[in-house]
């Protein structure tokens, strides 16, 4: 006679009537190949102190510099208690301007502008950020895979093909690899993959 069942390491137990041995013993059986092996181990999590992901980020940035563009996001003191995003967003004339924001809880830790800034430096910003015509969002959506973990920088910027392109970083499960991506600004199209694995 059995009255309760239970597989190691399971979170509930199975309640079944009281049933003859027989029956039982079919019960044990289907519910032991069922329990077999150790139960699964949560996947961890990457960065885990970031809660306030690259997006956030980013919306603060922008409706903090009315009218700007993003030229990146980059995560500083990810191993910190209290990294912060320091977000790079052009203004409509092409003045950079600096965002931090707190990558805990997404507050906004201040705003500067850079100085040595010249006109054609201003020039030059505006023009890339024009040319830009996939938004930063969009980019990311590209380089989702399964083993996708959170993106840690995201960079407006000229390839060796002189392309406008997204280049992302995306920080994996997998023993804390970097995935870098290039994704063309106009088409969306994936140029380049690199890995970079933690130092030793």
């Amino acid at each position: 006679m059995v009255r309760l069942l239970m597989c190691t390491g399971a979170r509930h137990r199975a309640r079944v009537p009281w049933v003859s041995a027989s029956v039982a013993a079919g019960v044990l059986l289907a519910t032991g190949a069922a329990c077999e092996g150790p139960p699964p181990s949560p996947r961890p999590e990457v960065l885990p102190q970031v809660e306030a992901p690259y997006d956030r980020a980013v919306r603060e940035a922008l409706d903090e510099v009315s009218g700007s563009q993003l030229l990146s996001v980059a995560l500083r003191g990810a191993t910190e208690p209290e990294p912060v995003w320091y977000t790079r967003v052009a203004g409509r004339d092409g003045t950079v301007h600096v965002v931090r924001v707190g990558a805990v809880h997404g507050r906004l830790l201040g705003t500067a502008v850079p100085g040595g800034q010249t006109a054609a430096d201003k020039e030059r910003i505006a023009a890339l950020a024009d040319s830009a015509e996939v938004l930063p969002e969009e980019a990311v959506e590209q380089v989702k895979s399964p083993d996708f973990g959170k993106v840690s920088g995201i960079r407006l910027e000229k390839d060796r093909q002189a392309r406008t392109v997204w280049s992302v970083e995306v920080t994996t499960v997998r023993r804390d690899h970097t995935q870098t991506y290039l994704v063309d600004a106009a088409t969306k199209d994936v140029l380049d993959r690199r890995t970079a694995s933690p130092a030793a």
